[in-house]
């Protein structure tokens, strides 16, 4: 082992000088403050020297024992050689085949009573001494990880101030550090507080139409339970309060849920608007047909679970109805992050080109679902933040949405634990 004491103006500079000096596998014994900044005691081979010797005492092999000469073989009563009697007896077994001069003699497993060769397996002190290491290394980690947080929140607390900020509406880590991390060096306090959501709000991507102003066939997927029929009736009412019932209609090719039709029927009743039914591409190529003079056909599709076998004939259905087709994808902000990178991956064969984000009164946190429309690149067209037909439909905008999450991180304040936050960010900033 090899012991090395190291003496700088910060954490961030001593743990430089130990990884230059000792490499990525040394370990950090102690660190405290001294007149000069920070001293500490690092150390590197404290653990190769034990675990190579372990495994040398493991697999070193055993002395051969002398081989016991053949016993001579014994005659019966009649005098006859026991060889003789056991080759009368197994007359079925046949001598090997002795192999050609040219080849090589092929080398017999040393356990051959199970019929296989025997694997060795890691002796109970091998073992032992890999999960103290591993043991080891996490606390280590988790020290580590705490001293750079310590000395990060000491030398630039508006950084932390925001990271705390972001990770309290839900942001994902990476993005958070991402955001933090542009933060210009002299920023003060009161930037701090308002500058990491502008920059948050201008990653969120940006819906390149109007909506229902553009027209067309719009085709709403989605997961079983989103209200994608509902939303379906606000798209509808508004679009109705705008320009008439003349240029509108509605399909449904939901004909698994016991129910749906009979709901989007009821809304097409109060609303005045036609509604038709498609149980096959076949049918869906006659209704659109039927509609092409419609300015805006609404199509309401059944909900599927994202790893669902017939979600890909769903797909090839509309894909086969020989009209253009826009597709949206409507989500739960209620999800949680890796159900909602399930359903953006499963999803996205779809290629729909924006998302109408449901659910938002009931969700505590919106930061995960800005997170995955944000690595997936995914515009958020709508919010529906109610049952209302159509009052609870807002058009979603970057700073609005920025707001929203804001205001739903106040209504519903979390806890964050220093310790939490020191094992997620701290290791990163110290490039560990």
């Amino acid at each position: 082992m090899k012991i090395k004491r190291f003496v700088a103006g910060s954490m961030r500079e001593a743990i430089r000088m130990v990884r230059e000096e000792q490499g990525a596998d040394a370990v950090i014994l102690s660190n405290r403050r001294v007149s000069g900044g920070i001293e500490v005691v690092a150390a590197t081979d404290y653990d190769a020297a034990l675990m190579q010797a372990a495994m040398r005492r493991e697999e070193a092999p055993a002395a051969p024992a002398p081989a016991a000469p053949p016993p001579a073989p014994a005659a019966d009563k009649s005098g006859a050689p026991a060889s003789r009697i056991r080759r009368s007896v197994a007359p079925t077994l046949k001598p090997a085949p002795t192999p050609p001069p040219s080849a090589a003699p092929r080398p017999i497993p040393s356990s051959t009573t199970a019929g296989t060769a025997a694997l060795p397996m890691p002796a109970p002190e091998v073992q032992q001494l890999r999960r103290e290491l591993g043991g080891m290394r996490k606390m280590l980690e988790q020290q580590i990880a705490g001293m750079v947080w310590r000395d990060l929140s000491e030398r630039q607390p508006e950084r932390m101030a925001a990271l705390r900020v972001m990770t309290s509406i839900g942001l994902h880590p990476k993005l958070a550090r991402e955001i933090v991390d542009q933060l210009p060096a002299d920023t003060d306090a009161e930037r701090a507080r308002f500058l990491p959501l502008g920059l948050l709000a201008r990653r969120i991507p940006v819906p390149q139409g109007k909506g229902i102003e553009d027209g067309g066939v719009i085709a709403l997927v989605g997961p079983t339970g989103v209200g994608k029929t509902t939303t379906i009736a606000k798209l509808a009412a508004r679009y109705a309060a705008k320009h008439g019932t003349r240029d509108l209609a509605l399909v449904t090719t939901d004909h698994y849920r016991v129910g749906a039709q009979e709901q989007l029927f009821t809304y097409g009743r109060l609303l005045g608007v036609p509604v038709q039914t498609a149980a096959n591409d076949t049918e869906l190529r006659t209704v659109l047909a039927r509609l092409a003079d419609r300015r805006l056909v609404l199509i309401d599709t059944a909900g599927m679970a994202p790893r669902d076998r017939k979600l890909v004939a769903q797909f090839a259905e509309l894909k086969a109805a020989r009209r253009p087709i826009r597709t949206w994808l409507v989500a739960a902000a209620t999800a949680q992050a890796s159900d909602m990178e399930d359903v953006l991956h499963h999803f996205g064969v779809a290629r729909p080109e924006c998302c109408v984000l449901t659910k938002v009164d009931e969700a505590t946190r919106i930061g995960g679902a800005l997170s995955a429309m944000i690595r997936h690149n995914l515009p958020i067209q709508y919010l529906c933040d109610g049952q209302r037909v159509p009052e609870d439909l807002h058009e979603a905008k970057p700073d609005q949405l920025v707001l929203r999450a804001m205001q739903l991180a106040r209504q519903a304040p979390a806890t964050i634990d220093d310790s939490t936050l020191a094992l997620q960010f701290g290791v990163a900033h110290a490039g560990l």
